[in-house]
């Protein structure tokens, strides 16, 4: 069976798509990476550590599942994948996408959300940025409720 792997085409997530199929290998299956070109990868003037800064969470915090690496299969193919499942990374992205839900928000709503590994902060914004609300708390639900509150009392 042929596997069809998509990653952008950078050097560095090239490197990182790699290493995630390396320990994919599963007898009878043939994983090929496919490169996908984005508009970053165009950029070829200047070296990868010199375009951008990193910004710190608390400075702006990252929409839900930034910087995890998802793989998608066919109901029932889970055990292709599930060498390269971090259960720690998971139990994260998952957290951060329920804050997102309980707001209501989605791909382009001023929703955010992060899970360090010990404290999992949310926020709410409006669109033209004259208000941002942010909050800290254990449970996803009742975080996502509070922003919710939070920004329909803006509204």
């Amino acid at each position: 069976m042929l596997v069809r792997v998509g990653s952008r085409g950078s050097r560095l997530a090239l490197t990182q798509a790699e290493r995630a199929l390396s320990s994919l290998r599963v007898p009878g299956i043939e994983l090929v990476l496919v490169p996908i070109t984005t508009a970053g990868d165009r950029d070829r003037s200047r070296p990868f550590g010199e375009i951008g800064h990193r910004f710190e969470p608390e400075t702006m915090l990252p929409e839900a599942g930034q910087g995890a690496l998802a793989l998608q299969v066919r109901a029932g193919d889970e055990q292709l994948v599930a060498a390269a499942d971090d259960p720690e990374t998971r139990e994260r992205v998952e957290a951060e996408r329920a804050v997102v839900a309980a707001v209501g928000g989605g791909c382009l709503a001023p929703v955010a959300a992060h899970h360090d590994g010990t404290t999992l902060t949310g926020l709410v914004a409006a669109e033209d940025g004259s208000w941002i609300e942010r909050r800290t708390g254990a449970d996803p639900a009742a975080l996502g409720e509070e922003l919710a509150g939070a920004s329909a009392r803006h509204s």
